[in-house]
């Protein structure tokens, strides 16, 4: 069995080993946690949504986030098989669980909560191959200052637009060092990938993409997508020129 790491605190998590399948938590249920091996019993409350816990709550991944109905309608648009996948460095044993990983390598993390950066640089790490999806909605203002922010297109091949950033929030701070691609969901169609933030001026540069592409891109195991736009006049902003990709 791989090295499963503990740590303290709750893990609620979709799945568990019934009579040999992949289930989901039901009313009085106990199963096995796929990955340590440890018992495992439903949660099935009014309020939270229904889910495994570790019985005695022992949670073997201290990366894993408490599901929201955000996670589980992302998880949806992918294969049960591709969900909670066990992820581990064949040289330290060491294990963690991917969100998503498709069958082409690529791991989909979906992150509501707040990431410490040290914990984002470690997960990146260790993934390699991996993106992020973060949830814009979890500040109640954030998607109202990112649409107040945009201007241009600056770029038109990729698509690009220049955001200034004005609320108090961090949401683009907070993600302007990642090394994998990041995308912002709003709940809307689109997703808005962060190409890059300056976070003394507060100005950045994001690019859209269909919600639909992005999906269909990981099903297909495809490099993801950019928008582009018809030959014609872009705006210049403050960032410039370069290529963005």
């Amino acid at each position: 069995m791989a090295m499963c790491i503990k740590a303290m605190g709750l893990m609620r998590m979709r799945f568990a080993i019934v009579d040999g399948e992949k289930v989901e938590a039901i009313p009085k249920a106990k199963g096995i946690c796929p990955h340590c091996e440890s018992e495992m019993i439903a949660k099935c409350g009014r309020v939270k949504v229904w889910h495994w816990a570790h019985k005695g709550n022992p949670p073997c991944d201290p990366w894993w986030e408490s599901e929201t109905e955000w996670h589980r309608e992302w998880k949806n648009q992918f294969p049960i098989e591709w969900q909670e996948v066990s992820h581990i460095d064949p040289g330290t044993g060491e294990q963690h669980i991917a969100d998503v990983k498709n069958p082409f390598g690529l791991v989909i993390e979906f992150q509501h909560s707040i990431l410490n950066p040290e914990e984002r640089i470690s997960r990146e790490e260790f993934y390699k191959e991996m993106v992020w999806v973060v949830d814009g909605k979890k500040g109640d203002l954030d998607e109202s200052y990112f649409n107040m922010g945009l201007s241009g297109p600056i770029q038109k091949s990729p698509l690009a637009y220049q955001v200034e950033w004005w609320g108090r929030s961090r949401l683009l701070h907070n993600w302007a060092e990642s090394k994998a691609k990041v995308y912002i969901d709003f709940g809307k169609d689109v997703l808005w990938r962060l190409v890059l933030f300056d976070q003394t001026k507060k100005i950045g540069v994001v690019g859209p993409l269909p919600r639909s592409a992005f999906i269909d891109d990981c099903h297909k195991g495809k490099e993801i997508s950019v928008s582009e736009l018809p030959e014609e006049e872009t705006e210049k902003g403050d960032i410039g020129n370069t290529l963005y990709i």
